[in-house]
């Protein structure tokens, strides 16, 4: 197999490991933005066409191309990115952008909490799709099969969730 025909290379699918709370940033974020609220649709990967694969790489570059890094000052403020933003900012503008302007289903689309080297806590965009899992992160323009990153996965959201839980993701 040598993967989609086009720009994305195989992935593979994400083991989901117990459910965990979510983070208190995420759910002051649905407060402001229903709109983003997963707990209607449950997780279901989308079959990625080519024409999907390259939207993907596309609103990755172009919205790490327009939104500077900016680390939250006091505490933890999970936005859709303005100008300015950190990690989670980046990838809840992606998960708008991709739903709202590019019909993306929501249950195909799950923020995600890993751990770059040293420990220090970062947020992507995961896309569930029928190739496997790929990640738009704002460190990188180029989207990648979930396993290609050094990251240590913590938990992604599980749409349609029970008390709207997210899920630990078991590597």
């Amino acid at each position: 197999m040598t993967g989609l025909p086009g720009p994305l290379p195989l992935s593979s699918p994400m083991s989901a490991g117990d459910y965990v709370p979510a983070p208190a940033a995420w759910f002051a974020l649905l407060r402001r933005h229903p709109e983003l609220d997963p707990a209607g649709s449950p997780l279901k990967p989308v079959r990625l066409t080519v024409r999907q694969a390259a939207e993907l790489i596309q609103v990755n570059k172009e919205i790490n191309a327009s939104i500077r890094y900016r680390e939250d000052r006091t505490r933890d403020v999970w936005e859709v990115g303005g100008r300015e933003g950190d990690c989670e900012d980046y990838a809840i503008r992606k998960l708008s952008v991709l739903t709202q302007q590019y019909g993306f289903p929501r249950g195909a689309l799950t923020l995600s909490a890993c751990r770059l080297d040293r420990g220090r806590g970062h947020a992507v965009l995961l896309v569930h799709s029928d190739n496997g899992v790929y990640v738009m992160d704002n460190l990188t323009p180029r989207v990648l099969p979930w396993r290609k990153l050094p990251y240590r996965w913590v938990a992604r959201e599980e749409p349609g969730a029970p008390f709207r839980l997210w899920r630990a993701i078991a590597t």
